[in-house]
């Protein structure tokens, strides 16, 4: 996309320092994600982000179409500087997700978390509300993720010593390093995704699971944690 002429932007949410706008032109949707600021460490945090990510192409990551520095939204006086991205949006399922189908969620986020990690990008900020969870039909068996929310994530290959913080959902070790950092993270958004799916009774594997990347070792990547989540949703 290179034209900047939506036929409707609407306020969709405030998220800390940046304000989230949903846009159509008439025939796709797209999320703007706006902040008004002079810090030059946020600027960098914008660019590292649309830089990286608008080279990616994978189905689980929203499409980056472009980035301006002073984008005039509807009924501002100031221009924003704004990144335009797919909107990813969906109906979330209704009715509460079986242990089986929250392990093969997990399991495609931990792809798209490997996939990322070997294009330069340790996504830092897993959590419930950053995760896309949508059904193709109305069975578990084809449910998808898209993992959204890539700001102030740590772009090691582009920026490894970033002025701007790095934002973090879950208070996983300083000690952990990449891959081991990610089976944390992800071991955390499965405790999380249980609970609010009142799920109590875990089977031996799942209790396993947990355990394992509550504290993984050095010699657990990341590709073998992920093949454990799928070992834990496949059908009986």
């Amino acid at each position: 996309m290179s034209e900047k002429i939506f036929t409707a932007i609407t306020f969709f949410q405030k998220k800390k320092d940046i304000t989230l706008y949903r846009a159509t032109d008439g025939q796709r949707r797209y999320l703007l994600k706006s902040i008004i600021t002079k810090d030059a460490a946020v600027k960098q945090a914008f660019y590292d982000e649309y830089e990286t990510l608008s080279t990616l192409r994978h189905p689980s990551i929203p499409s980056y179409y472009w980035l301006e520095e002073d984008y005039l939204l509807p009924g501002k006086q100031t221009g924003a500087l704004t990144l335009c991205m797919e909107d990813c949006s969906r109906p979330a399922p209704e009715s509460p997700l079986s242990v089986k189908a929250l392990c093969r969620i997990l399991a495609k986020t931990g792809d798209v978390l490997s996939y990322l990690l070997a294009h330069g990008v340790l996504y830092t900020d897993l959590n419930p509300s950053n995760l896309i969870i949508y059904r193709e039909t109305h069975t578990e068996a084809n449910l998808s993720v898209t993992l959204v929310d890539y700001t102030y994530c740590y772009y090691f290959l582009r920026n490894p010593h970033p002025l701007y913080p790095l934002r973090f959902s879950y208070d996983v070790s300083p000690k952990l390093k990449g891959q081991q950092f990610l089976i944390q993270a992800l071991t955390y958004l499965l405790y999380d995704l249980l609970e609010a799916n009142h799920i109590e009774e875990l089977s031996s594997p799942v209790y396993q699971l947990l355990e394992t990347g509550r504290n993984p070792s050095e010699e657990l990547s990341l590709d073998d944690f992920t093949a454990m989540l799928r070992h834990c949703g496949d059908p009986d």
